[in-house]
């Protein structure tokens, strides 16, 4: 059975990936900062099929517990996919700095706390593949959402980047870049283009 292991899968995408995966025969590892909805999912899904778990992305020893635990269970990492992100839009002067700043820490450093704290057991599953979320928002800057637009095209930095380095070691590293999804992360949103 094929494993996948997935951030910010207690609501949104990363949930609708999930259920996606399990329905395709994939074991399927839920984590997220909300446990009891990834406790949820895991209930709906089956214990046969999926473990879950509390994971703060920007915690790498949150990170290396989760994925131990993971391997521990499955012996192999067929897929990493890093979903988990927020977004906060309007002017971006009228944005917190700390607002800013926690956009950055979870959708860039969690990526890169991921893919690092990753990689010793996607080495040893062949033909590994991580998948991160970008953004159609990373093709151009995108105004009212100018720092979680700056934070996807680093993300598409990085995924290609590693995918240049990894492929090497027989890891594929991919993007997907959605327009906007209707979830509850844009529920509220502030930005023209999106009205």
């Amino acid at each position: 059975m094929k494993c996948v292991f997935i951030t910010g899968a207690g609501a949104g995408i990363g949930q609708e990936t999930a259920r996606l995966f399990a329905k395709q025969g994939w074991f399927v590892g839920l984590y997220d900062r909300d446990e009891d909805a990834v406790k949820r999912l895991a209930n709906e899904i089956g214990s046969k099929q999926a473990l879950y778990g509390k994971l703060d992305v920007t915690d790498v020893k949150q990170w290396k517990k989760s994925l131990a635990e993971f391997f521990d269970k499955t012996s192999k990492l067929d897929l990493l996919i890093n979903n988990a992100g927020i977004l906060y839009s309007g002017a971006f002067e009228n944005i917190t700095i700390e607002q800013h700043q926690k956009i950055i820490e979870i959708n860039v450093q969690g990526v890169i706390n991921g893919c690092h704290s990753a990689f010793p057991y996607l080495q040893t599953t062949p033909h590994s593949r991580v998948i991160n979320l970008s953004s159609a928002s990373a093709i151009y800057g995108q105004p009212d959402i100018a720092t979680y637009s700056a934070s996807k095209f680093a993300i598409r930095g990085l995924t290609e980047a590693l995918d240049n380095e990894w492929k090497v070691q027989g890891i594929r590293v991919l993007d997907i870049m959605p327009l906007f999804v209707k979830t509850a992360m844009v529920t509220d949103m502030k930005v023209a283009s999106f009205r």
